[in-house]
């Protein structure tokens, strides 16, 4: 943003800093925050950027740690009027009986989903109703979530593209109760697993409907690696039951070689690395 350099440095910049001087930031953190977005510098000092930190704080509680975590990361919330987008629709979602720890840990990780109107967001919900989704599972603000995101027109492409590999509309239904962000996921990644788990030989359609939690998974990291050593274990009976892809995905790398592959050195020893990282 070229024209930050050209702005008065008294009247324009000085008064930015110092409110967030005086809420507790640290220059670090204010380096962070307005490197993130130097449009902040650019908003109305006490109008936008003081009411929006101080509707901030209300939302995530006094720790100002807890406040500069999320700036950090989206910065690009504090040009918006907070106190007009975010509040009235955490609000809403409150009375939608969506708990204020459920909010917290969607404001940290995609803040943005706040700030569409309001009447955008009842439409939202009244959609994810409509899809069958109970407002006290845990999965309603996901699927909230993602419905913001697309668009309708977005929306029919996404169901095209898993009708296109073989999903009933009964099985996307399924996927997007079970786990609404599958359906965000790129088109090259929904493409991949689905066809790498079917041409597995191990598993149908239902069976990916099912596990749809494996679409956050690497499938040249996580999935293949762990797999080849399950199906030499298996191929020289050393299981005594297959273990489900579900059940070995979560493990760390270093729980996964202990148990599946460390007492079973001789045969699998090569086919699995631990990376330093784990």
């Amino acid at each position: 943003m070229p024209r930050v350099l050209s702005a008065n440095l008294e009247r324009t910049i000085k008064p930015k800093f110092k409110i967030f001087q005086d809420f507790g930031f640290s220059s670090s953190d204010v380096v962070e925050i307005v490197s993130s977005d130097p449009r902040i510098l650019t908003c109305s000092a006490a109008n936008r950027l003081v009411q929006s930190i101080l509707a901030l704080k209300s939302v995530l509680g006094s720790n100002m740690d807890d406040v500069s975590r999320v700036l950090k990361k989206r910065g690009c919330i504090l040009t918006h009027d907070l106190g007009k987008t975010m509040i009235p629709n955490i609000e809403f979602l409150k009375s939608c009986g969506i708990s204020s720890s459920q909010i917290t840990r969607c404001i940290y990780n995609i803040p943005r989903n706040f700030l569409f109107n309001t009447t955008r967001i009842r439409e939202n919900v009244k959609r994810v109703d409509e899809m069958g989704i109970d407002r006290k599972c845990k999965m309603f603000l996901h699927a909230i979530q993602v419905i913001s995101c697309l668009s309708k027109e977005n929306w029919e492409l996404r169901l095209d593209l898993f009708k296109s590999l073989g999903y009933s509309e009964d099985d996307i239904s399924s996927v997007f109760r079970r786990a609404p962000l599958a359906l965000v996921r790129s088109e090259r990644k929904i493409k991949a697993m689905t066809q790498f788990l079917l041409s597995s030989g191990k598993c149908d359609i239902s069976f990916v409907v099912n596990q749809t939690e494996l679409f956050g998974y690497s499938i040249e990291n996580r999935l293949k690696p762990r797999l080849r050593v399950l199906e030499v274990l298996e191929r020289r009976n050393l299981l005594l039951k297959m273990p489900s892809l579900l059940t070995v995905c979560p493990l760390t790398d270093q729980k996964f070689y202990e148990k599946y592959v460390l007492p079973y050195s001789d045969e699998v020893g090569e086919l699995f690395v631990v990376k330093k990282a784990s």
